[in-house]
């Protein structure tokens, strides 16, 4: 009898082998396939982050040396080649202030455009957005820089923010909001932090100015 149960198990076992082992291996083989995938692509994203660390800080050492034009096509290269990594974000930032201090201000703002759509890092996010609003006041688009000025989070920059307003209100003559803005921005500084003189001296200027 057990020599039966043993040949009878044995029987199911090559029959359940025989419906389902095709499946197990292909189960087994698509497992090892995805951990070896996911191995491989998160060495790719790391080398790929290492060589963009490269190109960016070669670019900064061509901003340092007066390299203007090396370091726009370094740039270039971090957006083109590495737009999915924080460096790009920030390449884009140099594209704009290289493009500013050329004088073609238009292809500042374009880049600084980019840079907000596209850069990853939040901290890169603001200083594009700050950047474009001040671009936009100087060209008296009050509108358009508070519109900039009051978008999206603020988390961690509430107190630059709140300064771009009072700038953009005290440049279209509405004063006394512009001391309300300026007096939130000195509130969230710190009582040790030393741009509070500047600040501090905008408040006082917009006190001085004319009433509304």
């Amino acid at each position: 009898m057990s020599a039966y149960t043993e040949q009878e198990e044995l029987e199911k076992i090559k029959a359940w082998w025989k419906t389902y082992g095709g499946a197990l291996i292909l189960g087994v083989l698509l497992g090892i396939g995805l951990l070896f995938g996911n191995k491989y692509w998160t060495q790719y994203k790391e080398e790929r982050l290492a060589r963009a660390s490269d190109v960016y800080a070669e670019m900064l050492s061509q901003v340092r040396s007066q390299q203007r034009e090396q370091a726009r096509l370094s740039a270039e290269n971090l957006v083109k080649e590495y737009g999915a990594t924080p460096y790009a974000g920030m390449a884009g930032l140099m594209l704009a202030r290289l493009s500013y201090e050329a004088g073609d201000i238009a292809g500042a703002k374009e880049r600084l455009q980019w840079t907000l759509d596209h850069a990853s890092d939040p901290a890169t996010v603001h200083a594009a957005r700050l950047r474009l609003a001040r671009l936009l006041l100087s060209e008296e688009r009050y509108d358009e820089a508070m519109a900039l000025a009051t978008a999206g989070s603020q988390a961690g920059f509430e107190s630059e923010y709140l300064e771009l307003q009072g700038d953009i209100l005290a440049a279209a003559k509405k004063q006394a909001e512009a001391r309300a803005a300026y007096a939130q921005a000195l509130e969230l500084l710190p009582q040790d932090a030393p741009y509070r003189r500047v600040l501090q001296m905008k408040l006082d200027d917009a006190q001085g100015g004319a009433a509304e």
